[in-house]
C-alpha cells in the first residue's frame, strides 16, 4: 500500500534535511580548547599568503601551492580599500570568488581583515580616510608630529572600521553561512602603532592624565589612579593597549552581531624585539605578553588572542606558546616561519601546548628557485623545494591523524620529542612507560647508548599514550625504545606488537606488522616519516 506524507510532516522532513551544519565554534572543556567546525574537532594546518596576494587572478597560482603542502585551511587577507572605496559602497567580487575557488579546492577559508592596523600602520584604509585628517586624525608622537598610525581614540574611525567589518561580516553569512568554507576571521592585522608608544595629541594626553577605568584596575586587583599612577614606568604603553584593544573590540562586535563566526587578533611580538621598547621595535599597544591581561578584559568580543611567532630559538619559542596558552585563551599560531625549525616547532605546539591550529606565512614563495641573500639562518643559494620540505612533510603525516591528535590533546598523555642544538635525546614519561626518543646514530658509552644527532637536527616525534600499554608514535628521523617507569618493580618491556600505518576517516589501518629487526633493539622514524601503534607489556 502506497503511504503519502501529510503536508506537515513533509515539511518538516525537508526542513529537517535542510538544516545547515553547525557553526564553526571555539569551546573549552576543562582547561582544552577545540575549534569544531561542522560540529567536529578541528586542526588548522594552514599557508598564509603574502599581503597582497588576496586576489582571485593571483590566488590561481596559489591553489597548488596549497595541495603540494597538504594543507587543510587558506588564510587571505580582504583589504577595506578595496571592499569600500567610497563611503557606504561596498564591494565583495573578489572575496566572493576566493570563497568559490577554496571551496573547489577541498579548503577551508582564514579571512584576514586589513583595515584600521595593519603591522602597526594605516596602510589599508581607504584612501577616504587617509585623506581626510581632520575627521579621521591619526596619532601624534611625542614630539607633536602626526605619524602613519589611525588614531584609537577616534570614534569617527571607530566607526567607519565597524560599519565596513560588519557589511562583510553580513556578506559572509549570505554567501557562505551553510557552506562554512570560512571558518574563522582575523580582526585587523598587528594592531597597534609604530612610531611612537602612544596617541600623545592633547585630548588623549587629557585621557591619560585621567582616572584608568574602573573595569580595568577591578579585574587586574589593582588600587584606582592615574594610568601613572598604577602602571608605573609601562603606563605609555598600558594606556595604549587598553585603548587599542577597545577599538578592535568594538569593531569585531559589529561583525559578530552580523555573524558569529570564531574572531581573533593577531600579535607583533615583542620577545626577542631589540631592547623591546614600544613603538620601535613592535607596535605599541598590541596584545605583546607583558599587556595580554589588559587585552583580555578589554576585548569580550574576540575569541582568541594568537601570536605571530618568528622567534627563532626554541626556548623562546616554547615560551611564547605557554604565554599564550593560557586557562583563558587558545593556542593558535596564524603566522609562523616555514622552514628550517619551524619544522621541528611545529611538534611543540600541536602536541604540547594543544594549539587549535598552526599556518607558516608567505607560502606564495615555495616553488622553484633558490633563497636570496638576507635571510636568517639561511644560507643564499639554498633550494626553496628542500628548504620547505620538512614542513611540507609534516602536514602529509599528520594530516590524516589530526582527529586523532585533536582527541588526544589536553589528556595529559601527548607529547613531543624534538631534537635541538645539543640535544639529542629525550625523556618523555607516561602512565607506566618512560619513553626514550633518540636523534641520529647511536653510539655506545659509559651508561648505555647515546644519540649523536642528525646532520640537519630533523628529528621530531610525538607519542601518545592511547591505552594502558598502548601507543602511537608519529615523525621522523627518530628512534624510540620503553622501559617501565623509574620505581616500578618491572623492570623490562617487551613488544606484544607493532604496526606500521596510517589512520582513515579515524579508523587505523594497518600496512604491516613489524618484528624482528625492526623491533629488536627499538623503534624506527625514517627520514620520510611514519606513524607506528605499539602494544606492549612489562615484567
Amino acid at each position: 500500500m502506497l503511504r503519502l506524507f501529510k503536508p506537515a510532516l513533509l515539511a518538516a522532513a525537508l526542513i529537517c534535511c535542510a538544516v545547515a551544519a553547525p557553526m564553526p565554534q571555539i569551546v573549552k572543556q576543562g582547561r582544552k580548547f577545540t575549534l569544531l567546525v561542522d560540529g567536529k574537532p578541528f586542526i588548522l594546518l594552514g599557508g598564509q599568503v603574502n599581503n597582497s596576494t588576496g586576489w582571485p587572478s593571483r590566488m590561481q597560482e596559489i591553489w597548488p601551492v596549497y595541495k603540494a603542502l597538504h594543507a587543510n585551511t587558506a588564510e587571505i587577507p580582504v583589504y577595506w580599500e578595496i571592499v569600500e572605496p567610497k563611503p557606504n559602497e561596498f564591494h565583495f567580487e573578489a572575496v566572493d570568488q576566493i570563497i568559490r575557488d577554496a571551496r573547489a579546492q577541498n579548503l577551508r577559508l582564514v579571512l584576514l581583515w586589513f583595515a584600521t592596523w595593519k603591522n602597526g600602520v594605516m596602510d589599508y584604509a581607504p584612501g577616504w580616510v587617509k585623506a581626510d585628517t581632520a575627521k579621521y586624525p591619526r596619532m601624534i608622537d611625542s614630539g607633536g608630529k602626526p605619524v602613519r598610525v589611525l588614531s584609537p581614540h577616534s570614534e569617527a574611525t571607530m566607526h567607519a572600521d565597524r560599519n565596513a567589518f560588519a557589511a562583510f561580516m553580513r556578506h559572509l553569512k549570505e554567501v557562505d553561512g551553510d557552506a562554512h568554507t570560512v571558518i574563522m576571521v582575523q580582526v585587523e592585522n598587528e594592531p597597534g602603532s609604530l612610531f611612537t608608544d602612544r596617541d600623545h595629541a592633547p585630548a588623549s594626553n587629557k585621557l591619560f592624565e585621567g582616572p584608568v577605568p574602573a573595569a580595568l584596575t577591578t579585574a587586574l586587583k589593582k588600587n584606582a589612579g592615574t594610568w601613572t599612577q598604577v602602571f608605573g614606568p609601562e603606563a605609555d604603553e598600558a594606556f595604549a593597549a587598553w585603548h587599542v584593544a577597545k577599538y578592535v573590540n568594538e569593531v569585531a562586535a559589529g561583525g559578530r552581531k552580523e555573524y558569529g563566526l570564531p574572531l581573533y587578533v593577531n600579535v607583533w611580538l615583542r620577545e626577542r624585539k631589540n631592547f623591546m621598547r614600544p613603538g620601535e621595535a613592535y607596535p605599541s599597544g598590541g596584545a605583546t605578553s607583558n599587556v595580554l591581561d589588559i587585552w583580555k578584559v578589554a576585548t569580550p568580543s574576540i575569541d582568541v588572542i594568537a601570536p605571530d611567532i618568528y622567534v627563532m630559538d626554541y626556548a623562546g619559542y616554547r615560551a611564547v606558546c605557554e604565554s599564550y596558552g593560557r586557562p583563558d585563551n587558545a593556542l593558535l599560531i596564524p603566522e609562523t616561519g616555514g622552514f628550517g625549525a619551524f619544522a621541528r616547532y611545529m611538534f611543540y605546539a600541536l602536541a604540547d601546548y594543544d594549539a587549535l591550529g598552526f599556518a607558516p606565512f608567505g607560502i606564495d614563495r615555495i616553488g622553484a628557485g633558490t633563497v636570496p641573500d638576507g635571510v636568517p639562518g639561511v644560507s643564499a643559494g639554498t633550494s626553496i623545494a628542500d628548504l620547505v620540505r620538512p614542513m611540507m612533510d609534516n602536514y602529509r603525516l599528520l594530516g590524516p591523524a589530526l582527529d586523532q591528535i585533536a582527541a588526544w590533546q589536553g589528556t595529559g598523555k601527548l607529547h613531543s620529542a624534538v631534537e635541538e642544538d645539543q640535544i639529542t635525546e629525550r625523556l618523555l614519561t607516561f602512565t607506566d612507560y618512560e619513553v626514550l626518543a633518540q636523534f641520529g646514530r647511536p653510539e655506545v658509552s659509559y651508561g648505555g647508548t647515546f644519540a649523536s644527532g642528525t646532520a640537519r637536527k630533523t628529528g621530531r616525534a610525538m607519542v601518545s599514550e592511547i591505552a594502558p600499554d598502548e601507543f602511537v608514535i608519529l615523525g621522523f628521523d627518530t628512534t624510540i625504545r620503553f622501559e617501565p617507569r623509574r620505581g616500578s618493580k618491572l623492570k623490562s618491556a617487551q613488544f606484544l606488537w607493532v604496526e606500521e600505518g596510517k589512520f582513515e576517516n579515524g579508523e587505523w589501518k594497518a600496512a604491516r606488522r613489524l618484528n624482528g629487526d625492526e623491533t629488536f633493539f627499538r623503534l624506527t622514524l625514517p627520514s620520510q616519516g611514519a606513524i607506528l601503534r605499539a602494544k606492549l607489556m612489562s615484567y
